[in-house]
């Protein structure tokens, strides 16, 4: 499973970077491409969103970002159809005001677009953020027992903000905005509480081949090329749970075992436009934690106690499910979501509502890899969603 999760994180980021290369080779070799380099500054808090947080009461937060970014040139139809946007790659160094959450660092995509010109060298603009973080101090029942905020040393992070952007001069410009941001390990290992951080920055950029503010040579926009797009979506995971401790001895919640999750969809979506994409989909999963079990018990081999899992029949593993599923195509990748609900469902833990966010990035004109979230209560999550699928367009 983590090298099919790695293979995944490989191919997204490759075709997020060919994605500049193909563009920059269209446009051929007269076209100057607009590109920026900026650091960014942010100083926050800590949600006080567990029992650790609460308890210690240490939510200081702070990073330093060193980012490179890329745009549209200035007559692509992008521009105006998109509202100026733009993508990049992030570093970050991240320090708490809490020891025990170490000196972790994120590595991000982003991307943007503005929202409104206001007046003058001012506009409002948005941006967001999926990357991996690393080098987390974390959850261990020895050694920090307490500390049930981050539960790995591995985490996903997920980001989003607005700001406002002056633009000082032909290379200039000053953001200062506010954001949230989130680390969690989608339930991978648990415990897995997460981290959700809100904080005001400022960040100077500093621009090359400046992308022109009101794109009046931009080229139209395309047209929609098919009606429907029959997607077949399969997914490779894996997730951990908090296993019930009445009417056992076992010492902790906590036990980290694996569970295997598998899954297969089918989605015919309705074509709105080239931005926009709606309609059902069919969501099987087989969750080998559903109803899953842990006792303390005696071990054949050396004789020795340790805590056993024990998981529930082959038919309260499986799951059915019917979701409303909705994309939006960005420049560098598309972000959907689905809100469904469970018609076959055992797990006692988890609701039958459920709830998926993620992105999607093409990689052939009809394969492409996904990486989201599923999750219940609109809250819990239940499992990372590393997929590859293919589309049957006409």
């Amino acid at each position: 499973m983590k090298r099919t999760k790695h293979l995944i994180l490989a191919l997204l980021a490759i075709q997020f970077g060919s994605v500049f290369a193909n563009e920059i080779k269209n446009e051929g070799a007269t076209s100057k491409r607009p590109m920026f380099v900026s650091l960014k500054g942010e100083m926050g808090k800590t949600l006080k969103t567990n029992d650790y947080l609460d308890l210690t009461g240490k939510t200081g937060f702070s990073a330093l970002h060193a980012r490179y970014g890329i745009c549209p040139s200035n007559d692509s139809w992008q521009n105006k159809a998109f509202r100026m946007p733009y993508g990049g790659i992030g570093f970050s160094m991240i320090d708490t005001e809490d020891d025990a959450f170490g000196h972790p660092f994120s590595l991000y995509l982003f991307q943007g677009g503005r929202v409104c010109r206001l007046f003058g060298p001012l506009s409002l603009h948005y941006e967001c953020h999926l990357g991996y973080s690393a080098n987390w101090g974390h959850y261990d029942r020895y050694r920090q027992p307490e500390n049930i905020t981050i539960g790995s040393s591995e985490n996903v992070y997920v980001g989003a903000n607005m700001y406002l952007k002056a633009n000082l001069s032909k290379h200039w410009d000053v953001n200062l905005g506010f954001g949230g941001c989130h680390f969690s390990n989608g339930a991978s290992k648990m415990p897995n509480k997460g981290m959700n951080i809100a904080s005001p920055f400022l960040e100077v950029a500093y621009k090359f081949n400046e992308v022109q503010q009101v794109p009046d040579t931009a080229k139209v926009t395309p047209k929609k090329t098919n009606k429907m797009d029959h997607q077949i979506i399969l997914l490779l995971s894996k997730r951990q749970k908090y296993y019930s401790m009445e009417g056992s001895d076992i010492s902790t919640p906590n036990i980290n075992h694996n569970h295997r999750v598998y899954g297969l969809s089918y989605a015919p979506l309705f074509v709105s436009s080239f931005r926009y994409k709606w309609g059902p989909s069919l969501d099987l999963i087989y969750d080998e934690s559903s109803n899953a079990t842990a006792a303390w018990e005696e071990c054949s081999d050396d004789g020795r106690y340790y805590e056993h899992v024990h998981l529930a029949s082959q038919k309260e593993r499986f799951v059915a499910g019917i979701s409303l599923k909705g994309e939006m195509k960005m420049p560098y990748c598309t972000y959907f979501a689905n809100l469904g609900y469970d018609i076959i469902h055992y797990n006692k833990d988890d609701t039958r509502l459920y709830e998926i966010l993620g992105a999607k990035f093409d990689l052939t004109d009809n394969i492409f890899g996904i990486f989201g979230i599923r999750a219940t209560r609109f809250s819990k999550a239940q499992f990372f969603c590393w997929s590859v699928g293919y589309s049957f367009k006409n």
